[in-house]
């Protein structure tokens, strides 16, 4: 059976449908919601920011939030706002970073250029119906024949002879993701095997922020997909996250990618572009307290997931100063 449509809400019956939930109106007016939700933020979103929250449990309120005001939802979605901006430029600082260690991998192992990526191509080799033969990697290079910043280098390689440091520049993210495992069978590199399944997670979240998504609106444990790399457990433990933090908020897979980007950044970018993206969290983190009153006496996962983030930012991308 189909889903019933919803009725489309003004902003004013929006608070009320809120009310009527058991959310609370103390620290910003009504009058204040409505014209947030008018001209800040779309409902939907914003009431996504309430799962976690905990809930009465029988009686008159049976199902109606404790202790949820619409200010803490309105402070979430800043947070994550925030945290999505800096979150974003790190996965592509990662991407940099990881090929120029690709580029080095292959001149250590005096890897032929064009032949590696010759061997990373074959099998994806097919046949059209037209009988001619063709390449899906060679067929996403190709879309990008229309874009003002890869025409002219695709245009010198019409026949797919790519060196590896050009085709690097072409490829996306996914594409060198799978190069990268490719290059690391070739080379018997246990370091960037691992590295490779680290990868996946950086580009999920890389995704979520390109697309806007909204990536704290659901703190909690959870089933992940699949479970957080050893090498970013080991890493969140030597930073003084406890055991138990880290086995509940490395069960939730938004967690998983945020602390397995922070972990690779801050392993794998430079000296100058680690401190600029440090300086840059650590205003994050001083937002994200800036209304920490609404939260600490909560129990539950905006709480601790607020202070898992501002853990894993104070122990990898600490204030130089004193």
């Amino acid at each position: 059976m189909a889903n019933a449509q919803k009725p489309w809400l003004t902003p004013a019956q929006q608070v009320q449908q809120l009310k009527d939930k058991g959310v609370k109106f103390d620290l910003m007016s009504e009058t204040d919601a409505e014209k947030y939700l008018r001209e800040n933020n779309n409902y939907f979103r914003i009431r996504s920011y309430r799962v976690g929250f905990s809930k009465h449990v029988g009686g008159a309120n049976d199902g109606k939030y404790t202790n949820l005001d619409f200010a803490m939802l309105v402070d979430l979605a800043i947070i994550d706002m925030y945290l999505r901006n800096e979150l974003l430029p790190m996965t592509l600082d990662i991407e940099h970073f990881c090929k120029v260690r690709l580029l080095n991998v292959m001149e250590v192992h005096r890897e032929d250029g064009y032949q590696v990526v010759q061997d990373f191509l074959t099998p994806e080799d097919y046949v059209d119906q037209n009988g001619d033969p063709q390449n899906h990697i060679l067929d996403e290079i190709r879309r990008g024949l229309s874009s003002p910043y890869t025409h002219g280098l695709i245009q010198r390689h019409p026949t797919g002879d790519w060196p590896a440091w050009e085709f690097l520049e072409v490829i996306p993210f996914g594409r060198f993701i799978q190069f990268w495992r490719f290059c690391a069978n070739r080379y018997a590199d246990r370091s960037m095997r691992e590295d490779y399944y680290m990868l996946h997670d950086v580009k999920g979240l890389r995704n979520g922020c390109a697309h806007n998504n909204c990536i704290i609106n659901d703190m909690g444990a959870g089933t992940p997909r699949h479970r957080a790399n050893n090498q970013v457990a080991r890493g969140l433990g030597a930073i003084g996250v406890g055991q138990a933090m880290r086995r509940t908020k490395l069960s939730n897979e938004r967690f998983i990618q945020i602390a397995t980007t922070l972990y690779m950044h801050q392993r794998v970018a430079s000296v100058g572009v680690k401190e600029k993206r440090g300086r840059r969290l650590r205003e994050v983190v001083q937002r994200m307290n800036r209304n920490r009153s609404y939260y600490t006496q909560l129990v539950g996962p905006a709480n601790s997931g607020l202070t898992f983030i501002s853990k894993m930012v104070d122990g990898w991308y600490p204030d130089p100063t004193p």
